[in-house]
């Protein structure tokens, strides 16, 4: 399955694997940076020395690490799952010939895998932008916690 893919993917198949692995690393880095966030403390007092050293700046950026890049994934990943789309269907025509005619010894379902980059593209999208906008939505929450006074 996996040479099938690749096969399918075409020239883009390694641009949306390393995109695919940029998205997961940073799923990971937010996914233990949260972690450890949690475990610092319950008090929004404790959290705010705890891992930005007293300071809101270092601890917004410390935050809104890795956004960027999932910023660009969102962005490329179904732009080159498209790419790989358009040159599979083109590749399909060119195999079809000036009269359009499938070939005897090729099935239909074949053609199909043209597809398969822009599927890719697509859930590496989905993906990127869930994570995104939970970081996105987490940072925010936490600061508005630290900026307000906290009532007793």
């Amino acid at each position: 399955m996996g040479a099938a893919i690749w096969r399918a993917c075409g020239p883009v198949a390694l641009p949306l694997l390393l995109i695919s692995v940029a998205v997961f690393t940073v799923a990971f880095d937010r996914v233990a940076f949260w972690w450890r966030w949690w475990q610092a403390g319950a008090a929004p007092a404790q959290r705010h020395q705890a891992p930005g050293g007293g300071r809101l700046d270092l601890l917004r950026r410390r935050m809104a690490s890795g956004e960027q890049v999932l910023q660009a994934a969102v962005v490329l990943a179904p732009l080159l799952g498209l790419l790989g789309t358009v040159s599979g269907l083109m590749e399909v025509l060119r195999a079809l010939g000036s009269q359009l005619l499938l070939p005897a010894q090729a099935p239909l379902v074949g053609y199909a895998e043209v597809l398969l980059s822009t599927l890719i593209g697509l859930q590496i999208t989905v993906v990127a932008t869930a994570l995104l906008l939970l970081n996105r939505s987490l940072r925010r929450w936490q600061l508005r916690q630290l900026r307000e006074p906290q009532v007793p």
